[in-house]
């Protein structure tokens, strides 16, 4: 046990990211035990009261505190060993404890954990035998008595852990496939950002041929101009002449790279196939998506298409790191008028990745920005919600 920041003892074996209403639901859940048993202990002996009451601690602090579950399980155990005073009802829920061991992330708790249970169906078979709950036997029916009373204790412990630690097993390999489906979303979402800088990077050197090339060339002529305008205006009209010829083919050029943003076949259509395709990963991932979308896309303005669908797979991706995957995840695009999109999802106690340096919601933010839109990420309706507002561009604003 150590000391916390807050001044209560906590166990260094507690099961991570426990809850505080799981650990609650567990004393809960043992108090309602140790009760029962209590009840039925009513006419029962001292020492097994004192069994029961064991027991039900045991029961009560065996995910918050696993180090006194097992002490107080032990201690019990040994006390009906020493004085034959076997309590049955609480030892059947020695099941519980040791599936709780099996399922413990330490493997030195796993593994000692079921040693106990071998060594220890050895010592109870031997304890009942010799118990007034078994009565008297000669000693021909207790050699064979010690061994059926073993392996059916064995089978109640050992079976209980092992049926734990097959859980244990299939949470680290969802884990693990999770946790492998979050790397591949994250490898695209940096492979579309350098393909988005890229992209960036290819329309500024496109900009600056054709802008620093036509003025390097619109500058030279009129300088030329200038000086020859008193001496030879000949040679002022054609400077004049190539200065208007300049100016209408950068001019073309211009237009040819902005056309090629507005392409909707490129962007547009680009999009959607990759949303489609982001829908059925995070879908494979074992999230539930309900998706609902309104309004015509194709006219809606590609910069806002491309905005709307990067912050969908941030949104996406940040579900599946911190949501619960046991409940729904809401998306809803309306293109009615400019762009809308509201993604929603359950937050998990136990998320696959606790914690965050918040860079894709602030990214989320700046993108929103850039577009002239605004964007809000917080929790809301018991959940977290992301919400991207886009206004309508006038005729002609791409």
């Amino acid at each position: 046990m150590r000391l916390a920041r807050n001044g209560l003892f906590t166990d260094p074996l507690a099961f991570p990211n426990l809850s505080r209403r799981s650990a609650i639901g567990d004393a809960v859940v043992g108090f309602v035990v140790l009760g029962v048993l209590l009840l039925m202990a009513s006419g029962l002996n001292g020492t097994q009261q004192f069994v029961s009451v064991l027991v039900g601690l045991a029961l009560m602090c065996r995910r918050s505190a696993p180090t006194l579950m097992m002490l107080f399980a032990l201690f019990s155990a040994a006390i009906q060993v020493v004085t034959y005073d076997i309590a049955v009802g609480p030892s059947l829920l020695y099941a519980v404890l040791y599936y709780t061991a099996g399922n413990h992330p330490n493997q030195w708790v796993r593994r000692g954990s079921l040693i106990v249970a071998v060594i220890g169906s050895g010592f109870a078979a031997w304890a009942y035998q010799r118990s007034p709950v078994y009565g008297p036997t000669d000693n021909a029916s207790t050699l064979a008595g010690n061994v059926l009373t073993f392996f059916a204790i064995a089978v109640l412990l050992v079976g209980s852990w092992t049926v734990g630690f097959v859980r244990y097993q299939r949470q680290r390999v969802e884990e693990a496939r999770i946790a492998a489906q979050i790397s591949e979303l994250e490898r695209r979402r940096l492979l579309d950002l350098y393909d988005e800088q890229a992209e960036r990077s290819s329309l500024a050197r496109d900009m600056h041929d054709v802008v620093a090339h036509s003025l390097a060339v619109v500058v030279a002529q009129a300088e030329g101009a200038r000086f020859s305008l008193d001496a030879n205006p000949d040679a002022v009209k054609e400077s004049l002449g190539v200065i208007a010829d300049t100016a209408r083919q950068a001019l073309a050029d211009v237009r040819g790279v902005l056309e090629e943003l507005r392409s909707t076949e490129t962007t547009a259509a680009y999009t959607r196939t990759d949303r489609d395709q982001l829908y059925a990963r995070m879908r494979a991932a074992g999230m539930i998506l309900q998706t609902d979308s309104v309004g015509d896309e194709d006219a809606a303005s590609p910069l806002n298409v491309r905005v709307a669908f990067a912050i969908l797979t941030e949104s996406l991706t940040n579900a599946l790191k911190y949501g619960d995957l046991g409940s729904p995840v809401t998306v809803r695009q309306d293109w009615s008028e400019g762009c809308r999109l509201t993604v929603h999802n359950a937050l998990s106690a136990t998320p696959l990745a606790p914690g965050g340096a918040g860079h894709g919601v602030r990214g989320m933010a700046e993108r929103a920005e850039l577009a002239g839109g605004t964007l809000t990420s917080a929790a809301a309706d018991h959940g977290w919600t992301v919400d991207l507002s886009i206004p309508a561009r006038p005729e002609g604003i791409s």
